[in-house]
């Protein structure tokens, strides 16, 4: 029994979610755990740099504006130690401006979210298409439209498999 939990424990998605304001925090980690997540939080930059420097979490949620270190620290720090480089990261900000400005400063985070407009269910479906990975779309190229193809192409749609 004691190795069927580890295993389970095992699958669990760790994300460091990196937030000042306790509400927000508390009503987020909330919604990510009932959907089967491990979070860690940090109250401010200082304490995600500490968790940083320790620990490699599945995923990062970063709030720009914080307290002692600011999420651009943060984020520096993310984008040069060679450990974290490789991890989703999602950023979340007051500022929708900032959006354009941080995807051509940074190129690293996967998603940006403003703030106002994210709701927890919101996050969790964006953390869950991450973590899916890129969606494998059908090829609409007119030479990969033979019979075969097109058969192929339906029966991955409805039983999910190639035939093969």
């Amino acid at each position: 029994m004691r190795n069927k939990q580890k295993n389970i424990m095992a699958n669990v998605k760790t994300i460091l979610y990196c937030e000042d304001d306790a509400l927000v925090r508390r009503v987020y980690k909330r919604r990510l755990e009932q959907a089967g997540f491990h979070i860690l939080y940090a109250e401010d930059g200082l304490e995600a740099l500490k968790y940083l420097g320790q620990f490699v979490p599945d995923l990062v949620v970063l709030d720009l504006m914080m307290p002692k270190f600011s999420g651009e620290e943060v984020l520096k720090f993310i984008c040069t130690d060679s450990r974290l480089h490789e991890i989703p990261l999602i950023i979340l900000s007051s500022s929708s401006e900032m959006k354009d400005e941080y995807q051509q400063i940074s190129g690293r985070a996967d998603k940006y979210l403003v703030k106002y407009s994210c709701t927890p269910d919101k996050l969790l479906a964006t953390i869950q298409e991450i973590f899916a990975g890129p969606s494998q779309k059908i090829s609409e190229d007119p030479i990969e439209d033979s019979d075969s193809a097109t058969f192929e192409k339906i029966q991955r749609l409805v039983c999910g498999s190639s035939p093969h």
